[in-house]
């Protein structure tokens, strides 16, 4: 009986392929010490911007955050090195989103409850749910009054994120109700909002948007920012990239 000759999966070089489709991990040491190991198909594409590195952090339950990265991106999430990720999104709360981005994430995982669209008691029981589900904090919109933080507050044992455009009355509310971490979302404006909390609130936990360039990120941090929210790129953003240079576009990844 004839036998039929084996076929590979890989060229001819086959030890040479397999060693290719190793996930082997890459152990080098930085300049300034610090141990360094890498898996062999690892992407630093969605990592945070080395200026960061500088901000105070805020510790939660006994974990220091720097960064947080904004994004609902599964596949960013997974891949990003930020020290947190902030969920929020433009749609009411669902706890199968929630239980979706915690099954990918390799950090803490803060999630937008509502406060804008949704409102009222769905606020304080989607906040609720999020912590059975063990997400890491919860954020509530700007357009929330401050008796929803409140109630949030009571009812949850993680922190309470209140997102803020301006320093105002209904911040200082917010901030009296007992907000853990105020969130500072005020676009081009957002370093002199933080500076004029910091005044007003030196112990108070800040987290801010740090902007696209090492400048932007630089002057929140000076203004008072204890952490900063980061935009990554989206995963499309990333692979329109990498097709470019696949055709050979003169494009780098």
């Amino acid at each position: 009986m004839s036998t039929r000759p084996s076929i590979s999966l890989f060229s001819s070089s086959e030890a040479v392929a397999i060693e290719q489709h190793s996930a082997t991990p890459s152990v080098s040491r930085t300049s300034t010490g610090t141990a360094r190991v890498e898996g062999r198909l690892t992407s630093p594409v969605a990592r945070v911007p080395e200026s960061t590195a500088v901000a105070g952090g805020i510790t939660v339950k006994g974990h220091t955050i720097r960064t947080f990265a904004y994004t609902t991106d599964a596949a960013v999430i997974r891949n990003t090195n930020a020290d947190a990720i902030l969920a929020v999104y433009p749609f009411t709360g669902e706890p199968v989103i929630t239980q979706a981005l915690l099954t990918v994430a390799q950090q803490p995982l803060f999630v937008g409850v509502g406060g804008g669209t949704t409102t009222g008691t769905r606020v304080v029981e989607l906040a609720m749910v999020a912590e059975m589900q063990g997400a890491a904090g919860v954020v509530i919109n700007a357009p929330a009054p401050a008796e929803t933080i409140e109630a949030a507050m009571n009812a949850v044992d993680i922190p309470v994120v209140a997102t803020v455009t301006s320093d105002d009355e209904i911040t200082e509310e917010k901030i009296l109700a007992g907000a853990a971490i105020i969130n500072v979302a005020a676009g081009a404006r957002t370093a002199d909002v933080v500076a004029s909390i910091r005044i007003h609130h030196p112990e108070v936990p800040i987290l801010a948007s740090g902007g696209a360039t090492d400048e932007s990120i630089a002057s929140t941090i000076q203004a008072g920012a204890d952490a900063l929210s980061w935009t990554p790129p989206s995963a499309q953003q990333l692979q329109s990239v990498m097709m470019a240079q696949y055709r050979g576009d003169g494009l780098k990844q």
